[in-house]
């Protein structure tokens, strides 16, 4: 018997399958329908916190976890106290050199410019001290202004004598972190009148800053809350009528080409132009 002629197996024409998967269209009704309800699903999924969602931020990864000397009772559990730190600078003969200091938690940081501190012979260097401090046991802050987050002593001494160093000739610059959008950094000498010297902020982040210019507490601060007479739904209220106004917005858009179809299938139809009649053959 003579073999058979070599076939090439048969193929599904893939072109044709992905004609029949495009061909299937979804309803734009159930887009916009879907589109509600996963808004929905986030809304209700985060109004149990509250206020203390984190925002989302750019980068790789979360940001890290705010660090409070007193946590609000939702962060109490997972909340690291943040613990004084020093930082020594060396003196020069004309003062003290262009350095930095943090914070033990690193949200705050400052700088010194060159000289800043003035000479104390014979010390030779000067030392920062950074405290952490609950802003509950300060002063009352400006009425249109709520704490936001920890305050912090800045104090200096001369090393080794101990002498404090209270004058500063050339300011430098303060950042701190908050844990709330920032409305302003307040600086007070001795924590009971405080003054907003807050005036740089960084786009997305939830930073503040302003000049060092002297020893003393500084805080951030937050836009106050205006009291809601519902008792502190104010909040709610508004996620939920935004969450409508999306809802609607949503519908409308899945809506729009559905009757856009319709209203084309029913116009009437242009009669057809009659064919020209066939040339006779020679």
């Amino acid at each position: 018997m003579g073999s058979r002629p070599w076939q090439a197996p048969k193929r599904v024409p893939r072109l044709a399958v992905v004609h029949s998967l495009l061909s299937k269209r979804t309803s734009p009704l159930a887009v916009g329908a879907a589109l509600v309800a996963l808004y929905v699903l986030a809304i209700t999924g985060t109004l149990p916190f509250g206020h203390n969602v984190r925002p989302l931020f750019e980068g790789i990864g979360p940001p890290p976890a705010y660090r409070w000397v007193k946590p609000p009772p939702s962060f109490a559990a997972n909340n690291v106290p943040p613990a004084p730190n020093d930082t020594d600078v060396a003196m020069t003969p004309s003062g003290s050199q262009q350095s930095g200091a943090q914070s033990e938690d690193n949200q705050l940081v400052l700088n010194l410019a060159p000289n800043a501190v003035p000479p104390h012979p014979p010390d030779t260097s000067v030392r920062i001290h950074i405290e952490p401090v609950d802003p509950a046991t300060l002063g009352p802050i400006p009425a249109e202004f709520r704490p936001n987050g920890n305050a912090y002593r800045v104090t200096m001494t001369y090393q080794p004598s101990g002498a404090p160093a209270t004058t500063i000739t050339s300011p430098g610059n303060i950042l701190l972190t908050v844990p709330l959008p920032p409305a302003g950094l307040l600086a007070s000498p001795d924590g009971r009148a405080w003054t907003n010297i807050g005036k740089q902020t960084v786009a997305g982040q939830p930073i503040v800053g302003g000049p060092f210019d002297a020893t003393g507490l500084y805080s951030g601060a937050a836009h106050a809350q205006t009291p809601s007479n519902n008792g502190g739904g104010g909040g709610s209220s508004g996620v939920i009528i935004v969450a409508v106004l999306v809802g609607v917005l949503a519908l409308a858009l899945g809506l729009f080409p559905l009757l856009r179809r319709r209203v084309r299938g029913t116009s009437p139809k242009k009669p057809r132009p009659a064919k020209k009649a066939a040339k006779k053959r020679r």
